[in-house]
């Protein structure tokens, strides 16, 4: 092999170690890291001036309790044999400006109702679910022993809705924005309001630099 040769070679390999060397440089230096730990869920946390699952878990938790401590249960249960009122809850209005999961909060005063055992609940949300699959057990592919028939659902007493709102105070780098939720509990039988509250929950931020 000519001198030539051998410097060309030496040359290449030369070439072949500094490409692999900045390349994983290169990798190390501008590749995204990534870091993640996990976190009690039932702790607040403020990540942004968004609303967050700790304002629904503490608006459920408040207007549910208040709802709970009325009247109108035991009377429903005095004048109906003891039996305990059944209740629809619907999916809780937005009226704010932002993109808020109302379903979560919906789910939050459901979960609340369940578990205090003072009412029993319907979901209205798989009533529709729960008919087709009922008709689907009337049509013969399912033995007549097992199969489910229709009118034999348990009707709802009372219908709790509400809505969601926001107010937003901006000046400079300071923010103030309140949340307001309302929930009304209805009788279905006679549309009369048996219960009715708001909630408020106050946030304050501040931001340096640029504007929000």
């Amino acid at each position: 092999m000519s001198q030539k040769n051998m410097f060309s070679i030496v040359k290449l390999r030369r070439f072949r170690v500094f490409v692999a060397f900045f390349g994983s440089l290169f990798l190390t230096y501008c590749s995204p890291s990534f870091e993640g730990e996990y976190s009690d869920p039932s702790k607040a946390e403020i990540v942004d001036d968004r609303w967050n699952e700790t304002d629904a878990r503490k608006t459920a938790e408040v207007l549910i309790k208040s709802v709970l401590e009325k009247n109108w249960i035991k009377q429903y249960s005095s004048s109906h044999a003891g039996q305990k009122p059944i209740v629809i809850v619907d999916d809780v209005e937005n009226r704010t400006d932002e993109h808020i999961d109302t379903k979560a909060l919906t789910e939050f005063v459901r979960n609340e109702l369940i578990n205090s055992g003072k009412v029993r609940f319907v979901d209205a949300a798989k009533r529709q679910k729960i008919l087709d699959e009922i008709k689907f057990q009337q049509s013969g592919a399912v033995s007549e022993k097992t199969a489910k028939k229709t009118g034999s659902q348990i009707g709802a007493d009372y219908f709790l809705s509400g809505a969601i709102s926001s107010s937003v105070h901006q000046m400079e780098g300071d923010k103030t924005v309140t949340y307001q939720t309302n929930l009304i509990l209805t009788s279905i039988e006679t549309s009369e309001i048996e219960w009715s509250e708001k909630y408020q929950i106050k946030k304050r931020f501040r931001r340096s630099g640029a504007g929000w």
